[in-house]
């Protein structure tokens, strides 16, 4: 038998109680009480066996902040019941959208968007982000439209590091949308590529949306299978 620490003829040593392997006990650094009690542990597993707490770790602490964010938008969910489906002051009134009808909410990105169609309803708000977005829907009143799509993410995608909160933010949105617009088709339209953003990111933060739309039952389109760069005005960033 060798020593898996020194590859030598092992005559004593001792065994790892996790893997199996036997070291000499100068190899395995081993104390002489722990020798005799035979519960020893690699110096590889040890590390390997940290690994897996941490990673535990880090799964608990991303289950706690989901469920956060759910206790939160259920919160907010009765005080639109209690409210009458309305929390806080109206900052403007709309004209109420007819049945078939398609509103579209976002950034400056969608300012062209349904230019040549009466059926659609646009609200542009630039460089509005989901958290914005989401007092938006909650405070004004956007009528009854057959569908809603929603088309933000990439102003808060340039300035977070970390997507997990950006897809935080997102079910936090999509939930209030499906709130106040109870009887309506929500679409949740992925992050358009740009050029100051990578396309790991753009592609990233996608697969993030389009989780959050499984989760929360509604629908998610990535824009990028169709959109070419012709459709893209001079900057480069919004659409034509």
């Amino acid at each position: 038998m060798l020593c898996s620490g020194c590859d030598r003829i092992l005559k004593s040593g001792t065994q790892c109680d996790t893997c199996g392997r036997w070291f000499h006990n100068s190899c395995g650094n081993v104390k002489a009480e722990v020798a005799e009690s035979g519960k020893w542990v690699c110096d590889k597993c040890k590390l390997e066996r940290l690994r897996l707490l941490e990673e535990k770790l880090q799964d608990a602490l991303h289950q706690i902040d989901i469920l956060m964010r759910k206790n939160k938008a259920l919160e907010e969910q009765l005080q639109l019941a209690a409210a009458g489906r309305e929390v806080g002051r109206r900052d403007t009134v709309l004209g109420d959208l007819k049945g078939g009808e398609c509103l579209v909410l976002g950034n400056s990105i969608i300012r062209n968007v349904g230019t040549e169609c009466p059926d659609i309803k646009v609200e542009c708000f630039p460089g509005i982000r989901r958290q914005q977005l989401q007092r938006v829907i909650v405070r004004r009143e956007l009528g009854s439209p057959d569908s809603v799509v929603i088309h933000v993410g990439t102003n808060d995608l340039r300035r977070t590091g970390n997507l997990d909160y950006v897809m935080g933010d997102a079910y936090d949105l999509v939930n209030t949308a499906k709130t106040k617009f109870s009887a309506s088709r929500v679409v949740l339209s992925g992050v358009l590529r740009r050029e100051d953003v990578s396309w790991w990111r753009i592609g990233a933060v996608n697969d993030r949306f389009e989780w959050v739309a499984k989760t929360l039952g509604v629908t998610f389109v990535n824009p990028n299978s169709w959109v070419d760069d012709w459709d893209f005005s001079r900057d480069g960033l919004h659409i034509n």
